[in-house]
C-alpha cells in the first residue's frame, strides 16, 4: 500500500495552525505541526473578508510552510462561528437525489437566499421514529469557501473543507479506537475567541452539537452546566468532560474541575501521532491542534 500525507489548516486570531501527518496502512505519522504567526488578525481576513490585500501574505507563509510537503490532500478547518447549521428531517425511503435537493432548498432558505458555498450534511443526533429519518447540515457561505480554496492553488491536490466539529469528533473516534480513554458519554468544550463549541458524544457518536457566544470563563461554564443539565434530565450522565482549543485557560479548568471534579481533563490529541509527552517545550498548547489533527488522520 503506497504512503500518502493530509494536511489541516485551521486559522484563529493572528496564527495559522497546522499539521500534515503521513498514512501507511492503519498507522498515522505526523510531519509536521505547529504555528505560522502574523501582524494581523488573519481570521478576519478568512473569515470575514476584511483586508484582502493581506490574501497573498497568508498564500506566501502556507506555501513556505508547505513548500517541501508531499501532501495529496489540504483539509481547511471552518470555525463554528461562520457556519449555518440546522437539523431537519426525511421520510425513510427518500433516496439521496430527493434528499440532496431538500438540503440545498433547506439551505438557500435557511442563509438567506444566498448561493453557492459548501453543504456538509451528516447524521441527525436527534432520534427520529419510523418511518422518518433525521439529518444535521452545516453550510458555509460562498466568500469564505472561495477565499479558503484561493490559499493553495497546487492543480494536483485535493482541497477540501471540514468544519472544526466533525474534524474534532474524527480525532475523538480515533482515540477512543485507540483506546486511550474509555467509551461512554463524554462533552468535548471547544474553546475559541468568544464562542465554544459543546460535542456531546456517547461512545463517539453525536448525541447534541451546539456552539454558543461566550465571551467570558464564566460564560462557558454556565452553558456547560446549562448542557449537562438538560441531558440529565433525559436521563444521562455524563462520564466525562473534556477541553480543547485555541482559548483554553487554567482559569476554566479551575473552574470547571471545581463543579465536575474528576471528569474534567484536557484533550491531549498526541497519541493519533505517537507523539512521547515530552516532544513539546512546556505549556505548548498540543491541545489547539486536536481540530488539525483530526483533519489530517486517515
Amino acid at each position: 500500500m503506497g504512503v500518502t500525507s493530509t494536511a489541516g489548516v485551521e486559522f484563529v486570531g493572528n496564527l495559522m495552525r497546522y499539521a500534515e501527518v503521513e498514512h501507511k496502512g492503519s498507522a498515522n505519522r505526523l510531519l509536521r505541526l505547529g504555528n505560522c504567526e502574523f501582524e494581523f488578525d488573519v481570521a478576519d481576513v478568512i473569515y470575514q473578508g476584511q483586508s484582502p490585500e493581506m490574501i497573498e501574505t497568508i498564500r506566501s507563509a502556507l506555501k513556505d510552510v508547505f513548500k517541501d510537503t508531499a501532501a495529496s490532500s489540504f483539509r481547511f478547518i471552518l470555525p463554528s462561528a461562520f457556519l449555518t447549521k440546522f437539523e431537519s428531517v426525511l421520510p425513510e425511503h427518500v433516496g439521496q437525489s430527493e434528499m440532496r435537493s431538500q438540503i440545498a432548498f433547506e439551505t438557500h432558505m435557511l442563509n438567506g437566499g444566498e448561493r453557492g458555498g459548501d453543504i456538509f450534511p451528516g447524521e441527525s443526533p436527534t432520534s427520529f421514529h419510523p418511518p422518518f429519518k433525521g439529518y444535521s447540515v452545516q453550510h458555509v457561505p460562498p466568500s469564505i469557501s472561495a477565499r479558503l480554496k484561493g490559499l493553495y492553488t497546487e492543480t494536483s491536490l485535493d482541497i477540501q473543507l471540514i468544519p472544526s466539529v466533525n474534524a474534532t469528533i474524527r480525532a475523538y473516534r480515533k482515540l477512543l479506537e485507540m483506546k486511550v480513554f474509555e467509551s461512554g458519554k463524554s462533552i468535548l468544550l471547544g474553546c475559541y475567541p468568544g464562542q465554544t463549541d459543546f460535542i456531546v458524544l456517547e461512545n463517539g457518536a453525536p448525541v447534541q452539537l451546539t456552539s454558543r457566544s461566550t465571551p467570558t470563563e464564566g460564560d462557558r461554564t454556565y452553558f456547560a452546566h446549562e448542557t449537562m443539565s438538560k441531558l440529565v434530565a433525559k436521563g444521562v450522565e455524563l462520564d466525562a468532560v473534556m477541553l480543547y482549543g485555541h482559548n483554553l485557560t487554567s482559569e476554566l479548568v479551575g473552574l470547571l474541575t471545581t463543579d465536575f471534579g474528576k471528569r474534567v481533563s484536557v484533550l491531549n490529541p498526541s497519541p493519533l501521532v505517537n507523539l512521547e509527552s515530552d516532544r513539546f517545550e512546556q505549556g505548548f498548547p498540543i491541545q489547539a491542534f486536536v481540530p488539525c489533527l483530526g483533519a489530517s488522520i486517515s
